[in-house]
């Protein structure tokens, strides 16, 4: 018996935190894994962390914007050109901008939701074609806890506006998608142990004892991977535009 063929999984913005878990679990998993990002030196590291997957064509790292048309296009020709389709896409990439509501600048505004908001539909529209040519498409767009709850401990307005749009660009997708046979789906964060924080970590702990419900226990990124490889298969083949949280009890309190 042949073994199976490995699945073309797509992952943007796959340089860090919860992006590098999604890549390392899918090649896990034994897929081929395209992923991009703007920073040359975390694409250098991610590539470091799996030499053989490198090697043997498994990943391809790529340098590249997901707001940029032409990178897109040229993404999309290159997963056509080496593979013929594409099994899973998650948009992954996300920016937020720690800038009160009434002091963030218009410019400001535009470009959280070109990287949160129209990016993710737009590789969508893009990779649509190629996601057909799977027996098993799925698109999963990362989500957030503050996507429906104006929580004050989140202070940029624009990174829950973008999210909260984000949630009904998934059910829309699921909706358009479905005749197709793609699967649409969202797994929405809590606070993630992740760099992003930095030197605030004393924040991070703070607000996961207050508002964790699950004994203060903070959202890892391979918690969040654990999510995506669920609705990516089989087990979920009939559950499409639902987004899956994943906050240990954050958007409860």
């Amino acid at each position: 018996m042949s073994a199976p063929t490995p699945r073309v999984v797509c992952v943007s913005g796959g340089t860090s935190g919860i992006g590098a878990a999604l890549v390392g679990r899918f090649l896990e998993l034994g897929a081929r894994v395209y992923t991009f990002g703007r920073d040359p030196a975390r694409l250098a590291r991610l590539r470091a962390a799996y030499p053989e997957a490198v090697v043997g064509e498994r990943l391809l790292a790529l340098t590249g914007d997901a707001t940029d048309a032409a990178f897109r296009s040229r993404l999309v020709e290159e997963i056509r050109t080496r593979d013929g389709r594409l099994d899973v896409l998650i948009n992954n990439a996300g920016v937020i901008l720690d800038v009160g509501t009434l002091e963030a600048e218009l410019e400001q505004w535009r470009a959280t939701l070109e990287v949160n908001l129209v990016a993710p539909f737009a590789l969508t529209q893009c990779a649509a074609p190629l996601l057909e040519h799977s027996a098993a498409p799925v698109v999963i767009n990362l989500s957030s806890a503050c996507a429906g709850h104006p929580f004050a401990s989140c202070t940029s307005t624009s990174y829950s506006v973008s999210k909260a749009g984000l949630d009904m660009l998934t059910q829309r997708l699921a909706l358009a998608l479905g005749e197709r046979g793609i699967r649409v789906n969202g797994v929405a964060p809590g606070v993630v142990d992740s760099e992003m924080w930095g030197e605030a970590r004393a924040l991070m702990a703070e607000t996961v004892a207050r508002r964790h419900v699950l004994g203060g226990e903070v959202v890892r990124p391979e918690d969040v991977a654990d999510a995506v490889e669920f609705l990516a298969s089989a087990r979920a083949r009939l559950i499409t535009g639902a987004t899956l949280k994943v906050d240990a009890g954050y958007t409860l309190g």
